[in-house]
């Protein structure tokens, strides 16, 4: 019941244009360094950008934020734990009624914290596991304890009963241990969100050859992605595959837009309070420091929200006061009104099984030149399907330019 009433809420919220979800990216710094990481800044490159938002801030966001009729609220990072006044932000936002889901990476859980901080508990932790061994971590993350850390962090959300779910950051340097890293979340009772695609990004600036180098090629992707929703799926999973199959027959006549929550009834905070429709697209933005705003740009050369210079669009005096929620968040759902269509995913057969959306488009096409990847990952995906079917079905690939 509870779930088909925030269902309701979301399509609601989505209709009228109304922000039910804010995510809080409290700080960019992160204790650990992962080699695939798009968000990452050291302290050296953060201070380029501006110093930490403080508590105050966070608070007279949060306060218009609740006028708007915000719910939720993800605090994220980075790792928003290495906030100075992480405790002081979300015991405020708390005590002020808003429903608070955490990302962390887990290592800096402690008894303290849990009987402590979370005394009011979160609606759930979310904590990535990049591995199954201290070797992984030492080697992916750069962070050797940061396995057992992650795993003492673990079992304490689980002693305190805090509700926790596992992310997986699916790349080369980690697929060997899928099965280990599932084999824990089955011993520790939690449930498991896997995500084998990432995205072509590098928000902290420069290219994204550190995840084009890193990710899974196209093939294991779509192996590891069978791979979890057979997990997923259990006896069920030869039915669901020929399901998916049999819908590779019906043609999307319509390109990608901005289709999802974001810039509709979701928006990103950044940590030094820039705002965007989520964490992959740098435009359309506002700086709420200033209330200047930086249109769409196509080109992919957008602000990333941590940078002093914004290189690749202009910005633009559209009478916003600073620090005005309302006001930046009418002329950003206005601006995701009006991007212009990814027309190359026209008459594809496989949008229900691509990991394609418009913010993956846009670094697909500016980082890689072309959707190649997201479409050699749909179509050795289908492959797979048929092959794991129960009636195998045969289709032509098709590759976007």
């Amino acid at each position: 019941m509870a779930l088909e009433l925030e269902k309701q809420l979301v399509a609601r919220a989505t209709e009228l244009r109304q922000p039910l979800t804010a995510n809080f990216e409290l700080t960019p710094c992160c204790n650990m360094s992962c080699d695939m990481c798009f968000i990452r800044h050291t302290p050296q490159q953060m201070s380029a950008g501006g110093s930490l938002s403080d508590a105050a801030s966070w608070t007279d966001i949060a306060h218009q934020l609740m006028d708007m009729g915000t719910l939720f609220i993800l605090l994220t990072g980075g790792e928003p734990m290495l906030h100075p006044e992480f405790d002081t932000i979300y015991h405020t936002l708390r005590s002020m009624g808003f429903i608070i889901t955490l990302n962390t990476n887990g290592t800096l859980i402690t008894e303290e914290m849990c009987r402590t901080t979370f005394r009011e508990k979160p609606r759930r932790v979310n904590v990535t596991l990049y591995g199954s061994s201290r070797a992984t971590y030492e080697q992916l993350c750069h962070y050797g304890d940061g396995f057992e850390r992650t795993m003492r962090g673990l079992r304490l959300l689980r002693q305190y009963g805090i509700d926790t779910k596992l992310n997986f950051s699916l790349v080369r340097a980690n697929v060997h241990e899928f099965d280990e890293m599932l084999a824990l979340a089955q011993e520790l009772g939690i449930p498991v969100s896997a995500s084998n695609y990432m995205f072509a990004v590098n928000r902290s600036g420069g290219d994204a050859s550190n995840v084009t180098q890193t990710r899974l090629s196209a093939e294991e992707a779509a192996r590891t992605e069978c791979h979890y929703m057979k997990y997923n799926e259990g006896a069920g999973y030869e039915d669901k595959a020929r399901q998916m199959a049999a819908q590779a027959d019906e043609e999307s006549p319509v390109g990608i837009s901005l289709n999802c929550r974001a810039g509709s009834s979701s928006m990103w905070v950044g940590w030094n309070h820039r705002i965007t429709p989520c964490v992959m697209m740098g435009t359309p933005c506002v700086d709420l420091t200033t209330g200047h705003t930086y249109p769409f740009d196509p080109s992919g050369t957008t602000p990333d929200g941590h940078e002093p210079a914004m290189p690749g669009t202009a910005s633009c005096d559209n009478g916003i006061a600073p620090y005005d929620m309302a006001s930046a968040w009418a002329w950003l759902t206005q601006s995701c009104l009006e991007l212009p269509e990814i027309d190359q995913c026209g008459g594809c057969r496989l949008k229900h099984i691509c990991q394609v959306c418009y913010a993956a488009a846009i670094h697909e096409k500016r980082q890689c030149g072309s959707l190649k990847y997201l479409c050699d990952m749909a179509n050795h995906e289908l492959t797979i399907l048929k092959q794991h079917a129960k009636d195998p079905i045969i289709h032509k690939e098709r590759h976007l330019g």
